[in-house]
């Protein structure tokens, strides 16, 4: 038989008064169930934690130190309560959410289902911005919390890190490289490329133009774009060849490939982002980030909390 609650709250009750009658009508029951109470926890302990006589009742050394633990549980649990409780009462109300289209392939879905799930009481609101303009907008307050690729941050803004991941080459279906199980950036050296504009995301092109500068090649680009979800419909029709996070394999697209690099010396990171100094869906934010280690543990085993601002 294992302790429960109402042994410990009647033993807490039993040990103040030090007397039957007394801490029964505490607890509003009768003498009889509390006696067997007492005597069911004693024999699940193994030890006495009462004796008495007919003129007193006294704690055991043991039944004094039995008495400190079942306080503790019962201030914890009592604090948890509480604390639920709170939760459930202020976990309401409108939150605007930016997000880029590739953080859809990044467990964004999954996250707000496991959100609302627990907290009926939030209401999202979706709204799509580029890196760049989820910042501005943060700043600006117009709106709470963003998902963004990396990029320098100014101050003032928080953030944890979402995904941490290498790049791959994306490639036609039918195209010669396709079916190779690793390329190095060299081979790549005769391909078109189709990336980010610089005015766009300038972090993510310089990023990416490292990636050929570091093997002493120049790359080809053909077609500039702003979304990489353009960059893989260009590819899928043959306009060229992309590196892009390895997390948009996922994405779905038919006819065309995703092949490790071998010689790749950057990665990709993703963020969440928030204005600091803020009370506005502190609340919410902190069970934001509740779901979102609990998504990292079950996926990655890890997850990095440590406002570090990029």
């Amino acid at each position: 038989m294992a302790l429960t609650f109402r042994q410990l709250r009647y033993f807490v009750v039993l040990s103040e008064e030090l007397h039957f009658g007394r801490a029964a009508q505490r607890l509003h029951i009768s003498q009889p169930p509390l006696s067997a109470s007492l005597r069911l926890l004693e024999d699940e302990l193994g030890v006495k934690l009462l004796l008495r006589n007919s003129k007193r009742v006294v704690l055991t050394p043991a039944g004094e130190a039995f008495q400190r633990q079942a306080r503790r549980i019962l201030e914890q649990l009592e604090e948890s309560q509480n604390l639920v409780q709170r939760i459930a009462s202020t976990a309401t109300g409108l939150v605007r959410f930016g997000f880029t289209p590739a953080m859809l392939f990044r467990g964004l879905p999954e996250l707000f289902r496991l959100l609302q799930s627990r907290y009926p009481g939030i209401e999202i609101q979706l709204i799509e911005r580029n890196s760049a303009d989820q910042v501005e907008a943060v700043m600006q307050e117009q709106l709470d919390i963003g998902f963004i690729h990396s990029m320098p941050l100014p101050e003032g803004i928080d953030s944890v890190t979402l995904t941490d991941e290498p790049f791959v080459c994306c490639l036609p279906a039918h195209h010669q490289l396709a079916a190779r199980r690793s390329l190095a950036v060299r081979e790549l050296a005769s391909e078109p490329v189709i990336l980010f504009g610089r005015d766009l995301a300038p972090h993510y092109y310089d990023r990416i133009i490292s990636l050929f500068h570091h093997v002493d090649v120049e790359p080809q680009i053909c077609h500039e774009v702003s979304h990489w979800l353009t960059i893989l419909a260009l590819v899928a029709n043959g306009m060229g060849i992309a590196l892009v996070p390895q997390s948009l394999a996922k994405s779905g697209f038919s006819n065309v490939s995703f092949v490790p690099l071998t010689d790749a010396t950057t990665r990709h990171q993703s963020h969440c982002i928030w204005l600091r100094d803020t009370d506005s869906h502190q609340e919410i934010r902190n069970l934001l980030l509740d779901c979102l280690k609990e998504q990292h543990r079950e996926r990655n085993g890890a997850f990095d909390q440590d406002g570090a601002r990029e």
